[in-house]
């Protein structure tokens, strides 16, 4: 018995030795000795590719060629058809292209590798030794969770936002500075410290809802507990529950109370988006949410803006779900770079990949900012002297879809609006007292099924029409090849 494991060990051995003197064969073939490729891939413009990635690839791999499929001839077709939805065309038109290297976003992601239609890359990263630890924390695990557990997509890139304040308005009112992890009603409760600070023009409000009306805040607020707008089939309306009436009075008391500001909603039928941060950079506002871009905005707004002033601002986290108080539902991934599984030049485009999440682009990041964060965290420490911590510290929600739904959930394009404006008007009817938040609630559940049917029979009536009309011009079409294929049997029978 002691004969036979020693037997086992010598061969273990052997094999290890023949594995380290011949080498293990590369789970993708080495590019060529010239280390030529070619690689197809889709991005948003040819001359963007190039500014944000091609160009830095290029100098590393001279010899390896691009072919950029331009995403705006997809979007050229997203306009002409107002009841695309933007994920099927997406595929689409990426299985008209088929490109080695896709761009696409999570939800994308998550079905083409069900489609089979992405590679492994498990397996290469692996044996390559890619280093993945330097993520921030929960960026793999929120990819792998699409993944079914593996890996078929990395970002370079993530978009996070965070609550912003002006520090010296919560100094000059001896009000406590806000904190990281705070949930939406704890912020909002510091916001009330605010209430009742000047008045009319002069009123400060200690949190602005930055774009929208009321239902924005409303919005926001559903998006930091994950509630949905939709059962799990995406077929019934699902308004009034407790958790969103809990979400509809946090909003409106805040609004009531002044601790908050959002634009009213007005006597129309719609209500009005300015897009206008003016009351945070007046001075009027103690708090906004928003991305990294606002940092250019501290810099910069004073230059167009002569209202505008000078903020010694900070930032923390945005609000977290009491029941995950570790998780961000405010982080986004709009950019995964996945490999085609059937690239016949995928040693070339794992190169190309690898490169995009590499370091070495990590670090390029840092230093200039495009609206977006490295989602290698150990490169940018500071944004203009301040700490990126609150941008880092919580880990993406590793399974997240906005209050919409995900992609079971096919809602026309005609409901979003509709049913914004009918929160918008029942949240005002709260904030007035004029209708109780049970009351709200229930009208909203009400109008919105009425209006999500409304929608629903609309799309469907635009659908049968073009169908029709498609139809009736390939019936022409045929007959106008028959009559043509008629004059010309005609005309050689005479010739005859």
């Amino acid at each position: 018995m002691v004969r036979k494991w020693k037997i086992a060990l010598l061969l273990t051995l052997v094999v290890a030795m023949l594995s380290g003197c011949f080498g293990e064969k590369p789970v993708l073939e080495e590019l060529g000795k010239d280390g030529k490729g070619k690689i197809k891939v889709v991005y948003y413009s040819e001359e963007g590719f190039y500014s944000d990635y091609g160009n830095s690839f290029n100098v590393k791999y001279p010899d390896i060629e691009f072919e950029v499929v331009d995403q705006q001839e997809m979007y050229r077709e997203l306009q002409d058809n107002e009841d695309a939805d933007y994920r099927e065309e997406m595929r689409k038109f990426l299985d008209k292209h088929k490109p080695d290297v896709l761009m696409v976003d999570l939800s994308t992601m998550e079905k083409m590798v069900q489609e089979g239609k992405l590679y492994n890359l498990d397996a290469v990263i692996a044996q390559e030794q890619f280093d993945l630890e330097e993520y921030m924390p929960g960026l793999i695990d929120m990819i792998r969770a699409k993944g079914g557990g593996s890996l078929y997509g990395l970002a370079p890139s993530i978009f996070t936002s965070v609550i912003f304040y002006n520090a010296e308005l919560f100094r000059e009112h001896n009000i406590d500075l806000p904190r990281n992890k705070m949930t939406w009603q704890e912020l909002l409760d510091l916001s009330n410290r605010f209430a009742g600070i000047g008045s009319g023009e002069n009123q400060i409000y200690g949190y602005y809802e930055q774009y929208g009306s009321l239902d924005q805040l409303l919005q926001n607020i559903a998006r930091g507990s994950s509630l949905r707008l939709f059962d799990a089939k995406g077929e019934k309306l699902v308004f009034d529950t407790d958790s969103w009436k809990q979400a509809l009075k946090i909003a409106t008391d805040a609004l009531r109370s002044k601790a908050a500001y959002a634009q009213p909603y007005n006597d129309g039928n719609e209500h009005v988006f300015m897009g206008d941060d003016d009351l945070f950079f007046k001075g009027k506002a103690a708090m906004i949410i928003g991305g990294p871009w606002m940092v250019s905005q501290f810099k910069n707004r004073m230059m167009w803006d002569k209202e505008a002033k000078e903020i010694d601002w900070g930032m923390v986290t945005a609000p977290v779900d009491p029941a995950n108080p570790d998780e961000s539902s405010y982080s986004m991934l709009h950019e995964v770079f996945a490999i085609a599984a059937d690239s016949p030049n995928k040693r070339a485009a794992w190169e190309f990949v690898k490169f995009v999440n590499g370091q070495e682009m990590a670090k390029a990041a840092s230093r200039s900012s495009r609206g977006s964060l490295p989602t290698r965290n150990q490169y940018m420490k500071e944004i203009d002297g301040k700490s990126t911590e609150p941008f880092y510290l919580l880990r993406p929600k590793a399974e997240f879809d906005s209050m919409w739904g995900g992609e079971n959930v096919k809602v026309p394009m005609d409901f979003h609006q509709e049913f914004s404006n009918i929160m918008a008007k029942e949240m005002q009817a709260v904030v007035d007292n004029k209708k109780s938040v049970e009351e709200a609630a229930a009208a909203i559940q009400a109008e919105g099924e009425a209006a999500l049917l409304k929608a629903r029979e609309a799309e469907k009536a635009r659908k049968a029409a073009k169908n029709s009309a498609e139809g009736d011009s390939g019936k022409a079409a045929e007959e106008n090849k028959t009559e043509d294929s008629g004059s010309a049997e005609a005309t050689t029978s005479e010739g005859d």
